[in-house]
């Protein structure tokens, strides 16, 4: 079993990206996550709705697996909604921010960019920069 991650920036890219990839996922069992339980949720129903037969959903999203299971097979931080940002598979809040101007996510090492001002800007906002990204 391993986990395929399709890049996707936004949930309305869903769609499009997994009617495309569908015979990749033929005849396999497909079980969706993410933060919270709420987008994977919909995602499962899309999936079902479009002719996948084996579709599940980790029930209250990868936050609560790493509430009762742990996080030691996971690599990356967990977007969430508020103020905290991110959060590491052991719950806590790591140095990932949002940009205060376009909203996007700004990781810790894109915060050592120029471009990126505290409060003002980020890499993301400038259109030059985020083909270097």
């Amino acid at each position: 079993m391993s986990a395929i991650d399709y890049r996707i920036e936004k949930f309305s890219e869903f769609p499009a990206v997994i009617a495309e990839h569908k015979d990749e996922l033929a005849d396999k069992t497909v079980v969706t996550f993410c933060t919270g339980g709420i987008r994977c949720e919909k995602a499962a129903i899309h999936m079902q709705n479009i002719g996948y037969d084996s579709v599940y959903q980790l029930e209250g999203g990868i936050l609560k697996y790493f509430e009762e299971c742990g996080g030691a097979h996971y690599d990356g931080d967990c977007f969430v909604f508020d103020y905290r940002t991110a959060l590491n598979p052991q719950l806590q809040e790591t140095a990932t921010v949002q940009c205060y101007a376009c909203r996007a996510v700004v990781t810790p090492r894109q915060q050592l960019s120029p471009q990126y001002v505290a409060g003002k800007s980020c890499p993301h906002c400038q259109p030059e920069a985020v083909a270097a990204l």
